[in-house]
């Protein structure tokens, strides 16, 4: 069983996977990503699942980019829960996760997150043979470098970004723009969970003592110090 946990975003979560299959997900409060609340959503999770804690063979952790804050948190929590139950750690890309989650094979994925600074992180990825492929590395670009970045053909804009920036995307790309319906295309620790059982299957492997987010770019507390 995998426990999932991301807090990536302001809209974090955690999430119980067996297989292909999610026996339980569980929202933290908007805007409050911190050891506590992880810790009583964790609890609630296995409560509604009728599972148990020692259950957990890896806990899967949304591992950038995104909040600084919040990777840093999801993290800790992650590496806590591997520590206490003697279970493997799993990074699970970010903006991997949030294409996995929307099968769609009308064009590219593009998952979008707000990096601030007139910034966004962004990759692309596209789906074939049921699977949901990277083609770029992720970067953190200006909005306005998208539509260099992205190409031709449709594009299906998901992640808290392309909400942000819808209206831009629309401007820039037209009818090429796809958004998911409404309540889709967000973080989930459920697509966290799902897509590291399928790294697993495909051998991916951390060290739990060395392991740290991808942050891609220096904080603006760093920066401060730097300056």
């Amino acid at each position: 069983m995998i426990l999932a946990i991301d807090t990536a975003t302001p809209h974090g979560g955690v999430a119980l996977v067996s297989g292909e299959k999610v026996l339980a997900r569980s929202l933290l409060p908007a805007g409050r990503q911190a050891s506590g609340t992880i810790l009583a959503a964790v609890d609630g999770l296995f409560r509604n699942a009728g599972s148990a804690l020692s259950e957990v063979s890896h806990v899967a952790v949304s591992a950038g980019p995104g909040s600084f804050t919040g990777l840093r948190v999801g993290m800790a929590a992650a590496k806590g829960f591997c520590q206490g139950l003697g279970a493997r750690i799993v990074p699970v890309p970010t903006l991997h996760a949030l294409a996995d989650a929307i099968p769609y094979s009308g064009g590219t994925v593009c998952p979008v997150l707000d990096a601030r600074r007139n910034e966004v992180y962004a990759a692309l990825f596209r789906w074939e043979d049921g699977l949901c492929r990277r083609l770029m590395a992720d970067v953190a670009v200006a909005p306005e470098a998208l539509p260099d970045l992205v190409g031709g053909g449709n594009v299906l804009f998901c992640g808290d970004g392309a909400f942000s920036f819808r209206e831009f995307l629309r401007e820039r790309f037209g009818k090429r723009a796809v958004f998911p319906p409404e309540g889709e295309g967000r973080p989930d620790a459920a697509a966290v969970g799902l897509l590291a059982a399928r790294l697993l299957r495909e051998g991916a492997s951390a060290d739990l003592r060395t392991l740290v987010p991808a942050y891609l770019r220096s904080s603006e507390a760093e920066l401060r110090r730097r300056g």
